[in-house]
């Protein structure tokens, strides 16, 4: 069953970015995010019992892992993409999907003994109300696992996207939200006192990177503007994704290997694992 709620208003932009780009992704840049996706899978191992969230599931990486480790739970894929949604209830059988925006989350107190998401809550247009709701959602004892992108500095494959998006030169609707987010310095104060706030408790946080690999310049390309956050830029105007194409494709000249034309960047990243207090 998949649920649909009303999203239009809330990041609509990019909403309709992802939904066009939602195949895309799942094949290209998707693949590669995977990776992290089973990381945070096995950060909240054993699951405590009750339903899995997987939290701007994206094509559902996160849920999928988790219930080849654990299937005795209810799996429940909440996207604002419906096609993404749709993507997250194919890979798991027995799932539910909820179209809704993350931070306006349709689900009763105490619904989920987990929740997941990988890359897909840094989004969050409002994280300290986040987590509240995040803390609202989960029963006591409950886990919430997830993933965030380093500083700036500390992933390439974030400088290209800044590099093509800062120097395009065609206004375009909305805003492109940054990779960066609250959590991308790790373990803060800021952090234990929001989780504090939302009634969570900080157990995990772990440092950890991945490189992407891509065979050559142009399958780096198309999998970067494969993605919603370039598919808002283009949003209306896809005579100019040839463009926006040649521009990406210099930005990662300069992460190519001359003797094998192989194309790789090093990204760091954190992990996550908060629990709701008992009360």
């Amino acid at each position: 069953m998949t649920k649909k709620q009303d999203t239009e208003g809330t990041g609509s932009g990019m909403r309709r970015g992802w939904e066009q780009a939602a195949a895309r992704y799942r094949e290209g840049l998707g693949l590669h995010l995977g990776e992290i996706g089973k990381k945070v899978s096995s950060m909240v191992l054993p699951l405590p019992p009750g339903p899995v969230l997987d939290l701007a599931c994206g094509p559902g990486t996160v849920l999928e892992a988790l219930s080849r480790a654990q299937d005795r739970f209810v799996n429940v894929g909440c996207d604002f993409s419906f096609r993404m949604v749709r993507f997250a209830r194919q890979s798991v059988s027995k799932s539910r999907g909820v179209v809704a925006d993350q931070d306006a989350l349709p689900f009763s107190s105490g619904s989920f003994g987990v929740v997941v998401s990988s890359m897909g809550t840094i989004f969050s247009r409002a994280p300290e109300k986040q987590l509240q709701e995040i803390g609202r959602i989960l029963t006591p004892g409950g886990k919430f696992g997830f993933s965030a992108w380093g500083r700036p500095e500390e992933t390439a494959l974030g400088e290209v996207s800044r590099t093509v998006l800062r120097t395009w030169p065609h206004p375009y609707e909305g805003q492109v939200p940054p990779l960066e987010s609250p959590y991308s310095g790790g373990r803060s104060a800021w952090l234990e006192e929001v989780t504090a706030s939302a009634g969570l408790v900080v157990k995990k946080v772990h440092p950890d990177r991945i490189v992407f690999r891509f065979p050559d310049v142009e399958t780096a390309a198309r999998a970067l503007v494969g993605t919603g956050r370039f598919s808002l830029v283009l949003e209306g105007r896809e005579e100019l994704e040839e463009e926006l194409l040649d521009r990406t494709r210099q930005a990662f000249f300069p992460h190519r290997d001359p003797r094998t034309g192989q194309v790789q960047l090093e990204n760091r990243y954190y992990l996550f694992v908060l629990e709701k207090q008992s009360s």
